[in-house]
Formats: C-alpha cells, sequence, structure tokens
C-alpha cells in the first residue's frame, strides 16, 4: 500500500498544519525542508509516493523522517556494508585460466573489482553531498531522503534540477517523469571518441551555467568542477576510509 499527498482532498491550510505538527517534533533546524514543502504544495504531484503511508498523517510523518535522517547521516560518513551476494566461483576460474594467474592473485583481483563496484554505488550520492555544499546558499535545497518526486534539488523561486553521475544512468521510467515538466536533467560525465577511444568529458560548465542562471543581485557566481570535486572525494576518502568495501 502507498499514498501520496497528490491524493488528498484536504486544503493546502490543513496540510501545513500537519506538517508544522511532525517538523517541531525535531529539535534540528528545518529550514531547507519548510522551503521544500512550500514549493511542493503548489504542484502536490511532486511529492513522491510513500509505501508504508495510508493517509495525510502518516505520509508527513514518515516524509519528515526520511529527509531528517538523509540529512542526519550524509553519504561521506556512510559505512559500506559487505556484498550480499555470494561469488560465482565459475567466474573466477574462467579469468584465472585467461590470465593465467593462481588462486592468491584472482582473489585479490576480486577483491579489487568489489571496490570499484563498492565506490560505484556510494560515487552518486557523494555527487548530490558535493553539490549540496556549493548551492546551498544560492537558493538551492538539496531534496535529501527523496523528498521529491525525480528531483534532486530545487530552487526557491521554482527550478528543479535531476542529478546523474553519468549519461547513460538513468533507466526509460526515469526519463519519462520529467516529460512536459520544467525538471532540468545534468550528468556529469559524459564521453567522446579520440583516435578510436572513448574520453571522458565533464559537464561541469553546464551545472554552473544552470545555477547561475538563477544567482539574485549579490551573490558570487558558481564554479564547481572536476579538480574541486576530487579534492572534496579525497577529504571523504581520508576521513573515512570504510566508505566502501572490497569484501
Amino acid at each position: 500500500m502507498s499514498y501520496c499527498l497528490a491524493d488528498t482532498q484536504k486544503s493546502d491550510g490543513e496540510i501545513y498544519f500537519i506538517y508544522k505538527k511532525y517538523r517541531e517534533s525535531y529539535s534540528e533546524s528545518l529550514f531547507m525542508l519548510d522551503e521544500i514543502f512550500s514549493i511542493a504544495l503548489i504542484d502536490k504531484s511532486r511529492f513522491p509516493n510513500i509505501n508504508s503511508a495510508k493517509d495525510e498523517d502518516s505520509y508527513i510523518q514518515q516524509w519528515v523522517s526520511n529527509y531528517v535522517k538523509a540529512m542526519a547521516k550524509l553519504p561521506r560518513h556512510k559505512i559500506a556494508k559487505p556484498k550480499q551476494s555470494c561469488s560465482d566461483p565459475a567466474i573466477n576460474h574462467l579469468v584465472k585460466i585467461v590470465s593465467k594467474v593462481n588462486d592468491a592473485e584472482i582473489n585479490e583481483q576480486e577483491k579489487h573489482h568489489n571496490l570499484f563496484m563498492s565506490a560505484e554505488n556510494v560515487l552518486g550520492q557523494l555527487l548530490e553531498e558535493y553539490i549540496a555544499s556549493k548551492i546551498q546558499d544560492l537558493g538551492w535545497y538539496w531534496c535529501a531522503g527523496n523528498v521529491l518526486r525525480a528531483i534532486d534539488f530545487c530552487h526557491n523561486e521554482g527550478g528543479f534540477l535531476q542529478i546523474k553521475n553519468k549519461s547513460n544512468s538513468e533507466n526509460s521510467s526515469s526519463s519519462a517523469i520529467r516529460e512536459n515538466t520544467t525538471i532540468k536533467k545534468w550528468y556529469r560525465l559524459g564521453t567522446r571518441k579520440e583516435n578510436g577511444k572513448l574520453i571522458p568529458v565533464f559537464k561541469w560548465d553546464l551545472l554552473n551555467a544552470i545555477i547561475n542562471d538563477c544567482l539574485k543581485e549579490g551573490q558570487i557566481a558558481c564554479n564547481m568542477s572536476e579538480e574541486d570535486y576530487r579534492l572534496f572525494l579525497t577529504e571523504v576518502a581520508k576521513g573515512n576510509p570504510n566508505i566502501i568495501s572490497a569484501l
């Protein structure tokens, strides 16, 4: 069973009264969530479905909780969980024969593979955290905890932005959600061919243009870059080596 505020019959005033009741039960400052909620009230279809909710009260209670939990444990502080599935011994055997390596070497290769997969799993969340740290003072709010449908950041004057790490990291159903909407999509990593090889192309200039298009008088233009993002990742990895796992 799931519920969405788009289905409510209550007035905006009644909905806001319920929201205020639950958000005031937290000691944290929730200014940004207040703004996100007000923006979403303008078009309630921007609220996501919540499977555990059955009415407005249970929905808003869970909605607020999702945001608070996400902000309380930022991606940089997460501890990687060991791989939940068992490796297929036949894969190791095949790679060992083709690579002509021994069992000890193939085990090391598998650990390195697990590290890369673990890093890939967390990279999208870290990307959002990095961007949030750069644009939250420019009127953009991080919609952490999936509090808006297919939207990762919203602007206090109505802009909406969806973030992807790669150009191919979105399925068709996710893409369809943006049809006939004002949601802008940005991805960090594209590619081009050079001498028959694929070369990474970073798209930070396009993101900076989106952010700077909403600047108000007195605000300093955003200048995010791949170099600065790597510095952020270095800081994260040094502070929390367990953010990825080889197991």
